[in-house]
Parts: structure tokens; sequence; C-alpha cells
């Protein structure tokens, strides 16, 4: 059972050790599911939509995020007591109560180090239309409200165009993470960025191509899936083609064995 702390948080496990109570592995999403290491946790973190993957990006690079916990299990007491009290059927499965989950708990610090939290539930717009749907929404609304805790429901037309074209760019197929990253791209391209802070990436990748003589688009295929994995990662909010090399952000070394065994993992499933 999820509990306030003194300083009226729910109690959680901490960011690194938090785990997902749904797993990409554990569903057939209708949409792109994606595993992506969280700079901010230390983590990888299981997302079953492009929706999911655009909400998380966005807080991962937002300055203010402390923590983003997906999948969120909602205690069964208390949402099977909700639902009995308004009169809404529980979620159930082959005649179970289901556990309701919360897509996103957020926890945020402003620059007067006043932490806030937030629970979000990301829905495409076309998903709003069913009355089930809604229902199950009031639930989980009403959940929060009791936790004192602010959810929104974020849809699609909610997400910044760039955000989506950045998207579209980076994850052409579900497949992208079956792809093995080679340490020695991860190596040399981190290194040769440094060197090239002042270009703009799509530059910086025709220069290593013509370098090396690469076949033109070898760098960027290559850049592309170090930043899909989370090797690298840039504020999604601005257009791919405008960021410079200087606008990547590098993740610590120490963390690439671990990037490296959640891939093998995930190739294995």
């Amino acid at each position: 059972m999820n509990k306030k702390n003194k300083t009226g948080l729910i109690k959680t496990k901490s960011s690194k050790d938090y785990q997902p109570f749904i797993k990409v592995a554990d569903i057939s999403s209708l949409g792109r599911s994606h595993r992506v290491f969280g700079h901010k946790t230390k983590r990888t973190h299981h997302l079953l939509s492009d929706l999911e993957l655009a909400v998380f990006l966005l807080f991962e690079w937002h300055s203010n995020t402390e923590d983003i916990q997906e999948q969120f299990p909602l205690d069964l007491n208390v949402t099977k007591q909700i639902a009995d009290s308004v009169g809404i059927k529980h979620p159930s499965q082959k005649g179970e109560l289901k556990t309701m989950t919360t897509d996103f708990y957020v926890i945020s610090k402003d620059i007067k180090s006043i932490t806030s939290q937030l629970a979000l539930q990301a829905k495409y717009s076309n998903d709003l239309d069913d009355a089930r749907t809604i229902e199950k929404l009031e639930l989980e609304r009403r959940y929060w409200e009791q936790k004192d805790v602010d959810f929104k429901i974020i849809t699609e037309k909610d997400i910044p165009r760039t955000v989506t074209d950045n998207i579209k760019w980076l994850y052409p197929s579900k497949n992208t993470y079956l792809i093995t990253i080679d340490e020695n791209d991860f190596t040399f391209y981190s290194e040769q960025m440094i060197k090239n802070s002042s270009l703009k990436i799509i530059d910086f990748c025709i220069k290593i191509d013509s370098a090396y003589d690469y076949p033109l688009g070898t760098a960027l295929s290559k850049l592309k899936n170090l930043i899909a994995h989370g090797y690298i990662s840039f504020n999604i909010r601005k257009d791919y083609r405008k960021i410079f090399c200087s606008d990547l952000s590098i993740v610590d070394s120490g963390y690439l064995n671990y990037i490296d065994k959640e891939l093998k993992r995930a190739s294995n499933q």
C-alpha cells in the first residue's frame, strides 16, 4: 500500500530501484512499445506506446523533474472501495479484480526546492470517446484526489509537433530495440561530438562519413541508434535538424554495461 511520508509525497522505492507494474514483455501492445534508459533515474523505463514515449522524453529533459515512475500500480483495496462507492464496475480479468495503473507518477522540484507530484494518464484522443475508458479514468482521478495528487490526462494533441517529428525520426520501427550497440561506436561518437561541439549533428554526421569514407548516412544511422537506446539524449522539444553536438547529453560510461544487458534481455524476449 502506498503511504504518504512526512513531506506529503507518496512513499515509493527510490528512482533507481523502482520497477514498473507492467513491463514491455508482459503485453502485446497495439502500438509500439519502447525500452528507454532514463538519464535521471539511471534505469530502464518501459513505455507502451509512442505517446507514452513522448510524454516520458518531455519530463526526462525537464530540469525540474526529479523522478519518473511509469506503469504505477494503484492500491487495489482503494480503487475497489472507490468503484463500489460511485457505482462503477472495477476493472477485472478472468473474473478477478485487476490492479489499475497510472501511466506516470512524476516528482518535480522547482528552483525554490519545493517538491510537487503529478499523476498522468497518456491516452490517444479517440480512446476518450469510449464510455468504459471514461469510467476507469474517473476511478483513477478519484484515487489520486484522495492522495492529494494532481491528476491529468494527456493526448497526442497536447504533444508539440516537433516532439512527434523527432520520435518519428528516431523510432522507425519497434525492432529498433533489438539492434546491438557497439561500445566502440559509443566511445568514438562521444569523443568526436565533444571535438565538434559547434557543428549541427546533421553536418557532424556528414563530416564523419566523409572523413572515414563511409557510405552517406552511416554516421547518422549509428548516432540515431545511440540516441534511441538512451546512450545519448537531447531536448526532444528541439528539431533534430537544428540541434548541435553541444546540445547532446552523453550517458555516464558507468551505465554502459547496464544498458547493454537490458538490450540483450530485450532481444531474448
